[in-house]
């Protein structure tokens, strides 16, 4: 039985004093409403009205049932409208979680501005390179590189950024320049280490050929803001994600090698995607980032670069 629609009833014969006053009201014939109501009646083992042919009454139960029914539904109603505000009006707390390195670069920098214009909103950042569990966290979205693999998950692409061979002007000047991949055989290479496979790197050539490299160095790690930090001092030969590099490359710090050359990876893409639960009932505050950051996003070009950029 739905309680809730026969309480409605009983509060609306109640009020008007007859049930075909009642089944106006809701578009139910009297006796459709007789049986909603004795079936209250039933499931709270007390008589609520009192019935004769003339008119309704109300017994004991009745009149302090009647008095927390009205107080109850208006809550309800309340409740409802507060919730259903949420999907249209971007409000409360949303639970947002990114990488280290593209939170602190891209994700943070959006985030005052988001609020200035929606002062209802309360943003929880959560920087961290583990892929963690979006339902066990409480994550409304996360901001994920590379290739999704949890069918159970809904990932919006929201940008391209390809990976880019790259060392400081100091380094070039004292190494020479790779013209091929199997150059970087010479190089000592910074390498993105996650777990304890061999560091290959990939790459597919002008003319189509693919290239698998081994690579060695004397540092590695499995951050990507650690590796660019080596890179810029001079270090070494890094294979970076174009969205961490950008900015340093256009102002001279970095330079590309092997620009011909597309770094490849079988098991990952270099997509940036904005990842979360469901389509269904998605919230305005989830459905607002999400938006926000596809149009953001979207006004960064990680797939072409100054061609007086030293490009090998």
């Amino acid at each position: 039985m739905d309680n809730v629609k026969a309480i409605r009833l009983f509060l609306q014969a109640a009020q008007s004093g007859s049930l075909s006053g009642a089944g106006r009201e809701f578009g139910l014939s009297p006796a459709s409403v007789s049986r909603q109501i004795s079936a209250l009646e039933d499931d709270l083992g007390v008589r609520l009205l009192n019935r004769t042919s003339r008119r309704l009454s109300l017994t004991e139960a009745g009149q302090l049932y009647l008095q927390r029914a009205e107080r109850w539904l208006q809550d309800l109603d309340e409740m409802r409208e507060e919730v259903g505000q949420l999907a249209v009006r971007p409000r409360g707390r949303l639970r947002v979680q990114a990488r280290i390195s593209l939170g602190t670069q891209y994700i943070a920098p959006l985030i005052p501005g988001l609020l200035a214009k929606f002062p209802e909103l309360d943003i929880d950042l959560w920087l961290t390179d583990s892929a963690l569990d979006l339902t066990e966290h409480g994550i409304d979205v996360a901001v994920r590189t590379g290739y999704q693999s949890d069918s159970s998950l809904i990932a919006r692409r929201i940008a391209t950024s390809p990976r880019l061979v790259c060392a400081s002007p100091n380094y070039w000047a004292a190494h020479s320049v790779p013209r091929a991949p199997k150059d970087l055989a010479a190089h000592n290479c910074l390498i993105y280490r996650f777990g304890e496979a061999p560091a290959l790197w990939t790459f597919r050539g002008p003319d189509d050929a693919a290239t698998e490299l081994r690579v060695d160095g004397n540092f590695q790690s499995n951050n990507a803001e650690a590796l660019r930090i080596a890179t810029l001092s001079g270090l070494g030969v890094a294979l970076l994600p174009a969205w961490s590099i950008l900015d340093y490359l256009m102002a001279c710090k970095l330079e590309r090698a092997l620009a011909d050359h597309v770094a490849t990876a079988t098991d990952l893409d270099f997509g940036i995607y904005a990842v979360y639960q469901s389509r269904r009932h998605l919230s305005a505050k989830t459905r607002l980032f999400i938006d926000h950051l596809v149009a953001e996003f979207g006004r960064r070009d990680w797939l072409s670069f100054d061609p007086e950029l030293r490009s090998g």
